[in-house]
This record gives structure tokens, sequence and C-alpha cells, in this order.
């Protein structure tokens, strides 16, 4: 029986290209392509211990920390575009809470969720409430907790079952309230002119690869009204992916792990250099539902 698409049910195209990533052999993995929404799927299919190995010994969050400034300017930028001023927020995969103190600052009520227990330490010595695990682990300790607005920023492509992921956000969510989330655009045109190296191709850790259509197929699915879609592009260490793996090189997720001035320096000024990219660009998909 043919593998069938998590998102529509529809049947996966084998794809010819093996992308290129930073947490696996080239010609490890594929990216099938559904033939009904257009989502691509990571082929084969990572087993649990494959994910963990990768998290384990590549996934660095410490390389986003080093573009600390351009982090804080995306945060403030989704949160105007979200439209929420105030009330209680909550942050899944809020990392070392850039997000959140944006948020704070502008007189919200924040709350995190973080899988990996250091930047989850980091985000809540500085005063958020930050849970350390799932989404779903999240709920069934809060029952009764509900958010004005939930935010999702580049988690939801890694996550095994993003229906259920959707279901629980909606179900966290208080009448009205407004479900964000941004995800890696399947159908950006420098993907398209760099069909193996894109930069966030990144298999086998983000297991689905949305296009609009899928992404708003999702959520509609889980009862959730599309308020509004945009693009815009990526950030400076997702730029400095695309190009290295488009020379051949392999980068380690660790990679550029130093707190080194220099490092800090030369990627705040490619920051920079490249910010116009963030409105021109389109390997970034965002979309705001409500309940």
């Amino acid at each position: 029986m043919a593998d069938q698409c998590i998102v529509c049910g529809g049947a996966l195209e084998p794809a010819v290209e093996r992308p290129r990533s930073s947490y696996a052999k080239l010609g490890a993995y594929r990216i099938d392509r559904c033939t009904g929404c257009g989502a691509g799927a990571t082929m084969p299919r990572p087993t649990d211990a494959e994910l963990s190995a990768c998290y384990e010994a590549t996934y660095g969050y410490s390389t986003h920390d080093l573009i600390e400034v351009e982090k804080r300017r995306r945060a403030a930028a989704i949160l105007d575009w979200s439209g929420v001023t105030h009330g209680t927020i909550l942050d899944v995969g809020c990392m070392f809470g850039f997000l959140l103190d944006e948020a704070r600052g502008r007189g919200m009520v924040t709350y995190g969720i973080e899988l990996s227990p250091e930047p989850a330490k980091v985000a809540a010595e500085k005063g958020h409430d930050v849970f350390t695990g799932t989404i779903e682990a999240f709920a069934q300790k809060h029952p009764k907790q509900r958010f004005d607005a939930i935010f999702a920023q580049h988690v939801l492509e890694h996550v095994p079952d993003p229906r259920a992921f959707l279901a629980t956000a909606k179900s966290l969510l208080a009448p009205n309230g407004k479900l964000v989330i941004c995800v890696p655009n399947f159908e950006a045109r420098l993907r398209r002119l760099t069909p193996s190296s894109w930069g966030w191709y990144q298999v086998p850790v983000h297991l689905h690869h949305f296009s609009a259509r899928s992404l708003e197929h999702l959520v509609h699915g889980a009862g959730l009204a599309v308020e509004s879609t945009r693009t815009r592009g990526g950030d400076t260490l997702f730029l400095a992916l695309s190009a290295l793996q488009t020379l051949g090189m392999s980068v380690g997720g660790g990679a550029g792990n130093g707190k080194g001035g220099l490092t800090k320096t030369a990627l705040r000024l490619a920051g920079e250099l490249t910010r116009p990219y963030y409105a021109l660009g389109d390997d970034e998909l965002g979309i705001i539902a409500r309940a």
C-alpha cells in the first residue's frame, strides 16, 4: 500500500530530489509530495530512535542565540502582525523566550512550552511561566488553562501528528482566541531555485513540509477559521545554511556553538545586510486562525 499524506490522506508521489540537511547524509532521506494538498513528507519516515539521535547529537539551540537581535526583531514583527495587544499568551517552542520577552514588555501575561530543558530554564529564569514538555502534556496538567493567543513558530513541521497538535491548541484557546503558526514554506521561490539545498529542508527532524493549501486544510480540519496568511523571508541562519549546502558543505545543527564576539558580530552584520530579504523573501509561511 502506498504511503498516504498525513495532512489530507492523499497519495504521496515519490520524489527524485534528495535534499541536503544538517542532520543526515546526502541521500538518506527524500521528500515525497502529496498529489492532493501539495504537502511534503519526509521519507522514509524516521523512527523515534533516529529522531532522538538527531536531536541529541546535533540540534543546537545556541545557534539561535547567536542571532538574538534578529530573533527579537522578528518576534516583535509577528506580534504586530497577529494584532494581539493584551491578555494571556502561550508560546509553544519558546526556546530562550525572545517572543515572551517582547509580549511581556507590551503588558501581556506570558507562558511558554519548550521541549529542551536548557533553553526552557533560561526563559523561566527571566520570569516567564515555562513548561518543559509537549503541548499535549501541558494540556493534561493544566486542563482548565485558556489563552487569548497561542504562538507556534517552526514547531508544526517537527511534530509527528500535526492534527493532534492543532486539536490540543484549540482546546487551550479562549473563545475567539488566536492561533498563530509559522512554518517553512514548501512553495518558496528559493526552494525551487535550489531544489536540493534549501536551508529549511532539515530532514529528518522536519517531518512535514507545508504548502499554504495544506496548512489551511489542517487548520480548517481542526475547526479553526483562517483569518490571515502571509509569507516572509528566512533569517540569517537559514540563508547561511542555504548557501553552505548549495556549496555542498555539511553543517551540523550545533555548529557555530560559540558565543564568541566575532561570530555574533559577523552574524549581526549579515542580519543587517540581509534585512530587506525579510520583506522580499517567501521562505516562511504564516497563518492566523481563530477558535
